[in-house]
C-alpha cells in the first residue's frame, strides 16, 4: 500500500497532495466539529463567505475554503473526482503548468463569485468549501486541450461531456452547491489552459 501511494505521488504529485491536504483537513474537522459541518463551524474552519471576506478582509479564504468539505460523503465524491481527473491533467500538462491551473482555478473558484457579490450583492449569504470548483476546472482544461489537440483529447472530451452536462444540471437544481463556483472554475480551468498552451505554442513557433 505504502509503495503504491509513493508510486502514485511520483506519477501525479499535485494531484495526490491535494488529495492529502483535503484528507488531513477533513480529519481535523472531524474532531473539532464531527462527521458534517454546520455553515458557522465551515466558517471557522477556512470555509468562504463574501461579507465576511469584505468585513474582515481575510482574503486567505478565497483559497483555504477549497480544502474543506462539509461531511464524508462530500469529502469522498470530490477526492474521488479529482483523483480521476487530476491524474490525466496532470500527466497532460508540465508540473508547472498545472502548478499554474490548479493555482488560478483555486482562487477563481472563490474570486469571481466575490467579484459578482462586490457588484451585485448576490451570494451574501452563502458559506461554501470544497474542492469541485477545481474539479470543473480540470474540466475546463480538458475542454481546452481538445480544442488545441483535437485528434489526441477530443473523444475523451465527448465521452466526458454527459457527465459534465449532468453535474451541471445538478448545481442548478440544488441550491446548497455553489453555481457560481463551478462555473467560475470551468471557465477558469478552460481559459487558463488554453492561454497556457498558446504560449507554448508561440515558443514553438519562435525557435
Amino acid at each position: 500500500m505504502l509503495n503504491r501511494l509513493i508510486w502514485q505521488f511520483k506519477k501525479a504529485p499535485i494531484t495526490v497532495s491535494l488529495i492529502g491536504i483535503c484528507i488531513i483537513v477533513y480529519i481535523l474537522s472531524f474532531f473539532l466539529f464531527g462527521e458534517e459541518m454546520t455553515a458557522y463551524e465551515g466558517l471557522f474552519f477556512g470555509g468562504y463567505n463574501p461579507v465576511y471576506v469584505m468585513v474582515t478582509h481575510e482574503y486567505y479564504r478565497l483559497f483555504t475554503a477549497n480544502f474543506i468539505h462539509f461531511g464524508f460523503l462530500h469529502l469522498a465524491v470530490n477526492c474521488y473526482s479529482l483523483y480521476g481527473l487530476g491524474m490525466f491533467i496532470e500527466k497532460s500538462l508540465d508540473f508547472k503548468k498545472y502548478l499554474i491551473l490548479i493555482i488560478v482555478t483555486a482562487f477563481m473558484t472563490t474570486g469571481l463569485p466575490y467579484i459578482f457579490y462586490l457588484l451585485t450583492g448576490y451570494g451574501a449569504n452563502v458559506v461554501s468549501g470544497g474542492i469541485s470548483g477545481v474539479i470543473f476546472g480540470l474540466i475546463g482544461a480538458l475542454g481546452a486541450l481538445a480544442l488545441h489537440y483535437h485528434y489526441i483529447y477530443m473523444d475523451i472530451f465527448k465521452q466526458l461531456a454527459p457527465n459534465v452536462i449532468l453535474m451541471l444540471v445538478i448545481s442548478f437544481v440544488i441550491p446548497s452547491i455553489s453555481l457560481s463556483g463551478h462555473l467560475a472554475g470551468l471557465a477558469s480551468g478552460f481559459i487558463c489552459t488554453y492561454i497556457l498552451l498558446m504560449f507554448k505554442h508561440q515558443k514553438h513557433v519562435i525557435h
